[in-house]
């Protein structure tokens, strides 16, 4: 008589283990060294599409809006009038490291979605290891990140 066997032996089930063990060592220094970098772009992502919604909005509600920046305390505001819109805070490690606007830390959009401050502008954020990534904010209202 035949014997079906089922399952994995004692054996089998080290060597997997073992390589699943091997791949973890190669890929966990590779996440490591590449979780600032995806903050970085994270955070510089997240103040673009705070500036989009700004200007969006104050299209929509035909009205001003403002995106001012904190940066001793990494945060951010975008509002219309005294009601604030969205807000956020930098990531773990990421810093706001300058907010240029005109004369001022903050950028406002007019009802045509044009920045009122007649500059163009921008706002750089920085990781901990050195990496920067520059919001840049022109005269028409539009943005992108370089």
């Amino acid at each position: 008589m035949m014997h079906k066997n089922s399952g994995f032996t004692f054996t089998e089930l080290m060597v997997t283990i073992a390589v699943i063990a091997i791949l973890a060592g190669l890929a966990i220094p590779n996440f490591i060294s590449w979780l600032p970098n995806y903050r970085l772009r994270s955070g510089a992502e997240d103040i673009r599409s705070t500036l989009q919604l700004a200007r969006i909005t104050a299209i929509k509600r035909n009205a001003n809006a403002t995106v001012s920046f904190d940066i001793a305390n990494e945060t951010y505001q975008a509002s219309v009038g005294t009601q604030t819109i969205r807000s956020g805070k930098m990531p773990a490690g990421i810093d706001i490291f300058s907010a240029t606007f005109g004369s001022g830390t903050f950028v406002q959009f007019d009802s045509r979605g044009i920045a009122i401050n007649n500059t163009d502008g921008s706002a750089q954020v920085i990781n901990n290891l050195g990496r920067a990534k520059t919001i840049m904010v022109y005269i028409t209202g539009n943005s992108r990140i370089n």
